[in-house]
């Protein structure tokens, strides 16, 4: 194994593919690699020691924020864990760090981390303005940020469902996929949502959607040109691409981060706000834990005015 990794292409065919990862999770892994690999001149990663880790954080949490630097670190500990089961004798360079180094690597920003969701006035609004547009493109756009916000799907979730995914019954919409963890999902499709996609299907390819077809699909980039299932990061670009546009054109105002998943948290935001309680959107979100589910997914920073005002009026 020491001997064929010559270059970081070789750190991809054989240390990284062939685990099984998400897509999310291997773009994670790959950056996180892929940095170090180049920061420490090509060394074979098999060499790599806690300190040439330490110098990899010193040196990328002068570019980026505490927070982000530890997620750089936690996917190296999880790439080395990895490849600690598929080359005998090797240690991962983590089971040998000083626990002064452990807690450096690990330290955070403090204050809330919870990323923020769009309201309600947002949601509509931001709706209501994709819906304008009826080029492809704009269908495409709207039926996919409208399917998102509707159903707290991941990208890669999104991307992966066909046409006979979905199942409609007594009126409700269904849709079975593998979920994270290679796990056998289900979840509740929004019927607006879903004429949407239907809608810009059939203007794409100018017939009704069969059972193998995808939900989305990329543009054709010129005349001719085979268009392909939507890919997560495709759908990445295009989320980003219409959140640059909404600030632009004033119709989102505050620095949102645009991603899929503030849609996912924008999702569980929204039905917590309309009063659906916890359990349940634990169920919706397929979430393990309520904990995560309250503190990394639903925004809830609203005024105390208001109840103060109430209070004070019954005084």
């Amino acid at each position: 194994m020491f001997e064929q990794i010559k270059s970081f292409e070789d750190v991809e065919t054989y240390l990284l593919r062939g685990a099984g990862l998400s897509p999310n999770t291997y773009r994670s892994y790959l950056t996180s690699v892929k940095q170090l690999y180049y920061h420490t001149n090509g060394l074979n990663p098999l060499q790599i020691t806690p300190g040439h880790i330490e110098g990899y954080y010193d040196h990328i949490v002068k570019k980026v924020d505490r927070n982000t630097a530890c997620l750089r670190i936690r996917g190296l500990k999880r790439f080395f864990a990895g490849v600690s089961r598929i080359v005998p004798g090797y240690i991962s360079p983590f089971e040998v760090m000083e626990e002064k180094l452990v807690k450096k690597l690990n330290r955070t920003k403090k204050g809330n981390r919870t990323k923020k969701a769009l309201n309600k006035g947002e949601t509509r609004d931001l709706l209501a303005w994709l819906q304008r547009d009826k080029s492809i493109k704009g269908l495409a756009d709207y039926a996919m940020v409208y399917n998102l916000v509707t159903s707290g799907l991941r990208a890669s979730e999104l991307c992966q469902l066909k046409w006979g995914d979905l199942e409609h019954y007594e009126g409700a919409w269904t849709a079975n996929f593998i979920g994270k963890g290679e796990k056998q999902a289900s979840q509740e499709f929004y019927g607006s949502a879903v004429e949407a996609a239907h809608i810009y299907f059939i203007e794409q390819f100018k017939r009704d959607p069969r059972p193998e077809d995808h939900l989305f699909y990329s543009l054709a980039a010129y005349p001719g040109d085979n268009v392909r299932p939507m890919t997560a990061h495709r759908l990445w670009v295009r989320i980003s691409d219409i959140g640059a546009a909404a600030r632009e054109s004033g119709i989102i105002k505050r620095d949102l981060q645009f991603s899929p998943h503030l849609y996912r948290r924008t999702y569980a935001t929204l039905l917590y706000k309309q009063g659906m309680k916890l359990k349940a959107i634990q169920e919706k979100t397929r979430h393990a834990s309520i904990d995560v589910l309250v503190k990394h997914y639903i925004h809830d920073d609203e005024p105390a005015a208001p109840y103060f005002e109430r209070l004070l009026a019954l005084a």
